[in-house]
């Protein structure tokens, strides 16, 4: 009997949960047959009422908005950049050096002088190049010569020699107690 309940009310919670999502949708058990097949219909068959609760159907009002986009078209925008406008203002000096600033004071000049050449005029200077005449000198090509130098060579033999040295060896005693 309890298993009976228990599925009941989950058809039931099943059901409730398909209507509330707005749209109709098909019931837990749907063949595909145009029938529900529900515990909790009181069954409906084949277009017989056996006492049951009669569903109502519920008609969806479906409302499509249409908006009408307007076409894109170029637009001129004119922004304003800000400009830097260099301003003088008082800087402080934290070492104070002082600036000779030099003056520039007019002088006349009252006495002409005439000069008898144009300025710059053209100097002569004697330029003395030195010639290098080429002379060709035949050098012989190298042929080989044979030259004797005796050059010692070096062995690395080991050299034993018999020497006698004394040894003297320490013998330790062994004890009982080891």
């Amino acid at each position: 009997m309890k298993i009976f309940i228990v599925l009941s009310v989950a058809l039931a919670v099943a059901a409730g949960a398909a209507v509330e999502g707005g749209k109709a949708k098909r019931g837990v058990w749907d063949f595909g047959s145009g029938h529900e097949s529900s515990f909790s219909s009181g069954g409906d068959f084949g277009g017989h009422d056996f006492g049951g609760l009669h569903k109502e159907e519920e008609h969806v009002k479906h409302v499509t908005i249409v908006k009408k986009v307007p076409v894109p078209y170029p637009v001129e925008v004119t922004k304003h950049v800000p400009v830097e406008v260099k301003v003088p203002y008082p800087v402080e000096v934290e070492k104070k050096v002082p600036v000779y600033v030099e003056k520039k004071v007019p002088v006349v000049v009252e006495k002409k002088v005439h000069v008898d050449r144009p300025v710059p005029y053209p100097v002569k200077v004697p330029v003395k190049v030195p010639v290098i005449h080429k002379e060709y000198v035949e050098v012989p090509k190298p042929y080989p010569v044979h030259v004797e130098k005796p050059v010692p060579v070096y062995i690395k033999k080991p050299v034993y020699i018999e020497k006698t040295v004394p040894v003297s060896i320490h013998i330790k005693k062994k004890s009982h107690w080891h």
